[in-house]
């Protein structure tokens, strides 16, 4: 091979074109935002499994505490409710009970007739700032622990009065499953984040 072929092929041979790198940057882009996507739904699969095995933990202490107590439910609060065990105690911080999302979660005695249970003799369970990507998922997964259930814009100031007709009644007081007409309503508000009501029937 003479030095002009050689000098011909070298210079062929000089590296990719701006076309190819413009395809292999747009295809690693791809793989990457996959790849990110595919460990936030993992994330938030696990996040929202952990806060169903709570909001179960919690249901099943509270029936075992107060299912046959005369004085009810009356006064019972958050701090009384994570002395006697209802929540881990790695979910307390200062007092404040942090939900697997970030938020904030509460009890306390219900103070108004909740379908067929009367005033305290159940609790008001909040879990606040719950994200609109988890919405769903945490619905079905707590429906068979709560009594009732609704789902409010973040940040609700209070909670629901009227358990049955209101719009964000998710789950009706002692029915079986969440409605998933309204269910679909109330995880879809303006604000990314929704906070959850629930009433525990000991």
């Amino acid at each position: 091979m003479n030095s002009s072929n050689l000098t011909s092929v070298q210079g062929k041979q000089q590296g990719y074109t701006l076309v190819e790198l413009a395809i292999s940057v747009a295809i690693l882009s791809v793989l990457i935002v996959a790849g990110l996507l595919g460990v936030q739904s993992i994330l938030n699969s696990g996040k929202v499994n952990d806060q169903i095995k709570t909001v179960a933990k919690l249901t099943a202490k509270s029936s075992a505490l107060f299912a046959s107590a005369a004085s009810g439910t009356t006064g019972i609060t958050t701090q009384q409710m994570l002395n006697l065990g209802g929540w881990d105690a790695s979910k307390s911080i200062n007092g404040n009970i942090t939900s697997s999302f970030g938020g904030q979660e509460t009890m306390g005695s219900n103070n108004a007739k909740i379908g067929d249970m009367p005033p305290n003799v159940g609790f008001i369970y909040k879990i606040n700032a719950v994200p609109q990507a988890a919405c769903a998922d945490l619905a079905n997964g707590i429906s068979g622990f709560v009594y009732a259930l609704h789902i409010k814009e973040y940040p609700s100031l209070a909670a629901p009065v009227d358990w049955v007709g209101e719009s964000s009644v998710v789950k009706a007081p002692g029915t079986t499953n969440v409605n998933r007409g309204s269910m679909a309503t109330a995880c879809s508000t303006a604000n990314p984040k929704v906070d959850f009501y629930m009433a525990l029937k000991p």
